[in-house]
């Protein structure tokens, strides 16, 4: 018989959600349509009951040929039988405004292939509770969420059925920002980055905004529990100098009393599967163990200082006006600049940078691309320091 997931209250939703869910944003980093669909249904064969998609979850697969997270999530659904609960459907847009948000909802339950209203909402036999997020608040956007009239839109909303909860992401370096969205009482959930290289939005900022969320009723989802895509690569070139793995990232995060569900975002069913297999354990680690993993992190947190992390957020309302394909040469410099730091060989890296086709060397620095960087890097800085290291 399979061993069931545990599940967490998903704040005031009156929702159970698996304390594993999914996040569907690397679906567009896989090489087909074929094996996206495979990895959604295994997914959901492990009795998971939350998938995180997007709007802007989508990428180009090969020459002309577009993946979309949402499209896939909805073409799985509708091939499988009617389950016996409804599925939580997380999906988020650029809502700042309200023709942004009418225009960016309308898209997505296109996308996903929603029918009906309220508790009558499906997806084929599928019926769901879909969850509507504010994507990717920052300084910028959440003025102009504020100022535009778009929170009473998403209320409004609400209230017709169109969406059942309300809820929106930011990171780390929001915490003003978070807190007053929160104080708004219009989100039923949030979706924050936490992990054991980087608690400032929990035990280590000024206020613990994970406590303050769940405090204030609303779900939590935690977001980059292994610190973001391009911590993949770059993890197999640190873990040597740590005596941890993944299962004790992934722990630490299942820790941690008000995280309601952690969003694993697996590219493959092996990692998927890894994972199910951590959230299956029977033991809570201690807050002993907690304080051991966290001191064995601060070991290699500098590594991690100042480098793209290969999430993509930029490119997705964002695009280079010099051409510059500055999202993958910084994420190619990400582990050049790690591996450099441990004195390991970088020679790769000279050949991977010649691959663009246009170098870093175009960018004019006009800095239209520094609010679309979730993490704040300095973009321009780092391109001509990605240049200068390919050519020196």
């Amino acid at each position: 018989m399979q061993q069931k997931l545990k599940r967490r209250p998903f704040g005031r939703t009156g929702l159970m959600v698996t304390e594993l869910g999914f996040g569907a944003m690397n679906l567009r980093m896989l090489g087909s349509h074929e094996e996206a669909r495979a990895l959604v249904h295994h997914v959901l064969d492990q009795g998971v009951n939350l998938i995180d998609t997007a709007r802007a979850y989508k990428g180009e697969i090969a020459p002309g040929v577009l993946l979309e997270s949402e499209k896939i999530v909805g073409e799985v659904l509708r091939a499988r039988p009617a389950p016996s609960e409804p599925l939580v459907i997380i999906t988020k847009g650029h809502a700042y405004t309200i023709p942004e948000f009418e225009r960016d909802l309308a898209t997505s339950l296109e996308t996903l292939g929603v029918t009906g209203k309220g508790n009558d909402m499906k997806i084929g036999d599928t019926p769901i509770r879909l969850v509507y997020l504010i994507h990717g608040i920052s300084t910028e956007r959440w003025a102009e969420a504020v100022s535009s009239g778009v929170l009473d839109r998403l209320q409004a909303a609400k209230r017709e059925g169109v969406v059942h909860f309300l809820g929106f992401s930011s990171h780390y370096h929001f915490a003003k920002e978070i807190q007053e969205a929160i104080d708004t009482g219009v989100f039923d959930v949030t979706e924050l980055p936490y992990n054991v290289f980087n608690r400032v939005l929990g035990e280590d900022g000024a206020l613990d905004l994970l406590r303050y969320a769940h405090e204030h009723g609303m779900g939590v989802i935690n977001m980059k529990a292994f610190d973001g895509n391009g911590m993949v690569p770059i993890w197999k070139n640190i873990q040597e100098l740590v005596s941890f793995d993944y299962s004790a990232m992934l722990r630490f995060c299942l820790s941690n009393p008000y995280i309601s569900t952690v969003d694993a975002g697996a590219r493959y069913t092996a990692e998927y599967d890894l994972d199910v297999a951590t959230a299956l354990r029977p033991d809570v680690m201690t807050p002993a163990e907690r304080d051991a993993l966290k001191t064995e992190a601060g070991k290699i947190a500098g590594e991690m200082h100042n480098i793209c992390r290969s999430c993509m957020h930029c490119t997705e309302k964002f695009e280079c006006p010099q051409g510059v394909d500055f999202a993958h040469i910084l994420s190619a410099f990400a582990r050049y600049t790690v591996l450099d730091r441990l004195g390991k060989d970088t020679s790769g890296y000279a050949a991977q940078y010649e691959e663009f086709e246009i170098d870093a060397e175009a960018c004019i620095e006009c800095g239209a691309c520094l609010p679309w960087c979730e993490y704040r890097i300095d973009i321009p800085k780092l391109l001509k320091q990605a240049h200068a290291a390919a050519k020196g």
